[in-house]
């Protein structure tokens, strides 16, 4: 099967209509009657008295650069008179201009019926040219343009048009009275006009746009092709695609010519793409395959040199470039803007483009971006680049694995369809829908096996991951299998938050009791490393719920928490121990005091070691008396002795309220302050003096700015008890510094909170 993208752009290749992405050629003229606003009836071939009196009445031609419309005379020098004050008809004009369409669609190879519209007249005076550009849309239906030069005296300003690697130079001068030259094109090439060298050149542009909007154009007659074509699908869907390197899981197969989102469609596809889209819109289903037109987009970025030149950093393909593209640093593929053949709307976002995928292979090789932005060195950033391409592509996949298809958009676009999934299931009933229900459980199952190549970041998020979602998804549908599935692949992966653990007990709840306690120490040992509170929540959860009746079944989770926990006291601290600097606040120790004091004695007397032993890590102040008080408020009114962990905590949380409370507790009787400060400078040194000076209330550093700011951050880092004021009289300006009783207010809070302390935990 590895030659299946390459058989099949083989097979597709050979079915082109005639025609091509230009046609040109000129027409006998009976000179028609052209009148323009303001100047009246205009001789043909066109006089140089007129040309000026036509350039007086005229605008600027401006050009469009994404959504926006220029005028910038580097890009686009040429005067253009908008249609409305064009008039152009005669006797015999009708049939020259239906002539002229004939053979347009003809060289394109168009079997449809057109029509066009007149856009613009032109002036190209000399110097007057147009750099390299694609037209945009500017009527609906529009797919291509047309270009009518009319008779008048001129040399240069050849139209230059490529596509896909072509380039044809097109010679539209027309100094004959009897003759017409017309240049027909479709939108998405890009094109030129030369600098007119001498003289001046009139033209007509008009826009070319479908009569009808019915199905694509079929091609003439491909029995053979459609029979081979079918048969090389049926052999890829009948097999087991993505199951191996040899099979893709759909085929791409990039169209030559470019289209916009609102000209996508199938019944919009020129020559040979409308020739490929009948062929596999005919195979698709006869091989139980699903077709799509999506819209190939490639967005890349990267560092660029610079090399001397004079351009815009705003180009295109004819631009004098200032910088050389260096390397792509990033590259984003995707399909999008998805249609039917029917054009009944598709549900399908986003998906991603895999190399294997593309027919043939090297599809996107030489490809020329549609967008290119050069941006100049700034700063400590180098000279980088940005370019975009955006092409139409036939996507083909089996019909049986659209859920594997879908999967490729990760979980944006798998969870909302799991969802929809597990509602319409759970809505019908168990019974009456159970090919939903397997549905969903294929879904699930493809989105497991591409779980652990994704990597997880803490998000500390407040509502639920896509892990919850996923487990929720598939405990409404008692999916056991799943579960199991999904929650092996966490333990893999590691990480997870403290908001899943709801999603996780409930779907632990499908497994009998042994399998959810060993699962449950299994989800423990791969992620107390790096989510100890989430662990410690899903334990304390965990016993609080099904496990409250038999706690001894956690034992070895809880073990595995305990072992977990920063410090060891048989051993000295180590600085580089992740565990040691992991920080620990009052709810991870709530939760541990919980299951400790739950599960097993011996376990609860090693936490409770391990907290006391490591005062730096577990304050009193800051964790292990609030850990206490939540504790005992959970307990409400119920009395019942305290577990071992519990009461080992209290009682030295209790010492240390007594110590405290021992301590004298009275204002400051002076102005004295605590001196000590951190730095000895002459600014500090003088801050210390006025600290320890029992007379002085007030004190003012005249400094500059740093030294003023310097004196301030000191005051800060020793909780000295000063209040500071900038005075912005004089200079320099001062820094006033005001004695307060900090330290015996915060002290006064403290023994409040160490009373209310004492008579909880007191009892």
């Amino acid at each position: 099967m590895s030659s299946l993208t390459t058989a099949l752009a083989d097979l597709v290749c050979t079915v082109r209509r005639p025609g091509d992405f230009y046609a040109t050629g000129r027409v006998e003229l009976t000179t028609p009657r052209m009148e323009v606003e303001g100047i009246g009836t205009i001789a043909l071939p066109l006089l140089p008295i007129q040309a000026e009196q036509l350039i007086a009445i005229a605008q600027r031609a401006p050009f469009g650069r994404g959504a926006d419309t220029l005028i910038d005379t580097t890009v686009r020098r040429s005067w253009q008179i908008e249609a409305a004050r064009v008039r152009i008809g005669g006797k015999h004009w009708p049939a020259t201009l239906a002539s002229i369409l004939a053979r347009a669609a003809e060289g394109l190879g168009l079997d449809e019926p057109i029509e066009a519209e007149l856009y613009k007249l032109l002036v190209y005076d000399q110097g007057s040219f147009f750099v390299s550009h694609r037209d945009t849309e500017k009527a609906p239906g529009m797919f291509g343009t047309l270009v009518l030069a009319l008779p008048s005296q001129s040399t240069g300003g050849e139209l230059v048009v490529r596509h896909k690697g072509r380039e044809a130079s097109l010679d539209l001068r027309c100094e004959d009275p009897s003759e017409l030259a017309f240049a027909a094109f479709f939108a998405d090439c890009m094109h030129e006009v030369r600098p007119v060298t001498s003289g001046c050149r009139l033209t007509l542009v008009y826009n070319l746009v479908r009569k009808t909007r019915g199905a694509p154009p079929g091609p003439p007659s491909y029995e053979r092709e459609l029979s081979q074509v079918t048969a090389l699908l049926q052999h890829w869907s009948s097999s087991v695609p993505g199951s191996s390197g040899d099979a893709p899981l759909k085929v791409i197969y990039p169209l030559e010519h470019a289209y916009t989102p609102v000209e996508l469609s199938f019944a919009t596809l020129k020559g040979a793409d409308a020739a490929a889209a009948s062929l596999l819109t005919a195979a698709a289903p006869l091989a139980g395959c699903d077709l799509h037109l999506a819209l190939l987009s490639i967005e890349e970025s990267g560092w660029a040199e610079y090399n001397g030149g004079y351009g815009s950093r705003h180009r295109r393909e004819s631009y004098e470039p200032d910088f050389e593209i260096g390397e792509v640093d990033e590259r984003h593929e995707s399909l999008s803007e998805w249609r039917r053949p029917d054009a009944t709307p598709s549900p399908l976002t986003a998906l991603p483009i895999r190399p294997d995928e593309l027919s043939p292979p090297d599809a996107l090789d030489d490809l020329e971006p549609d967008e290119q932005e050069f941006h100049e060195a700034t700063g400590n950033e180098g000279a980088s680049f940005e370019r975009s391409y955006q092409r139409a592509a036939l996507v083909l996949w089996p019909r049986a694995q659209i859920l594997a298809v879908l999967n490729q958009a990760g979980l944006p676009a798998t969870l909302p369809y799991l969802d929809d999934l597990t509602a319409r299931w759970s809505a019908a009933g168990v019974k009456g829908q159970k090919p939903l229900w397997w549905q969903a459980h294929e879904l699930a199952g493809h989105m497991i096996s591409t779980w652990t190549t994704q990597p997880w970041y803490p998000a500390h998020q407040r509502g639920p991951s896509e892990a919850a979602r996923l487990l929720a998804a598939l405990t409404r549908l008692a999916d056991r299998e799943a579960i199991e599935a999904l929650i092996a692949a966490l333990i893999v992966r590691g990480g997870h938050e403290t908001v899943d653990n709801a999603a996780l007990l409930a779907a632990l709840a499908q497994l009998p009791l042994d399998q959810a306690a060993e699962t449950l120490a299994r989800l423990v040992a791969a992620n107390s490393g790096s989510a100890l509170d989430a662990c410690a929540d899903l334990l304390a959860r965990a016993l609080r719920g099904r496990f409250a009746g038999k706690p001894a079944r956690l034992a070895r989770a809880v073990q595995l928490l305990v072992e977990a926990l920063p410090g060891d006291p048989a051993r000295a601290p180590n600085p580089d121990d992740r565990r040691y600097r992991r920080a620990i606040d009052a709810t991870v120790i709530a939760d541990l005091v919980r299951a400790v004091d739950a599960c097993d004695a011996t376990l609860a007397g090693r936490a409770a070691d391990t907290c006391l032993a490591w005062p730096k890590i577990y304050g009193i102040d800051a964790i292990l008396a609030p850990a206490l008080r939540s504790l005992v408020a959970s307990r409400g009114s119920k009395r019942r002795a305290p577990g071992p962990a519990f009461a080992r905590l209290r009682d030295a949380v209790l010492a240390h309220l007594r110590r405290r409370a021992a301590e004298p507790l009275a204002p400051p009787p002076d102005w004295t302050r605590d001196s000590k400060v951190s730095c000895s400078c002459a600014h500090c040194s003088a801050l210390s003096r006025f600290l320890a000076d029992a007379a002085v209330e007030t004190w003012t550093l005249k400094a500059a700015e740093p030294h003023r700011r310097h004196v301030e951050a000191t005051i800060q880092t020793a909780k000295c008890d000063v209040d500071v004021r900038t005075e912005r009289r004089g200079s320099p300006h001062g820094l006033v510094c005001s004695k307060t009783q900090a330290s015996y207010e915060r002290r006064v809070v403290q023994r409040r909170q160490d009373m209310a302390d004492f008579e909880a935990l007191a009892g």
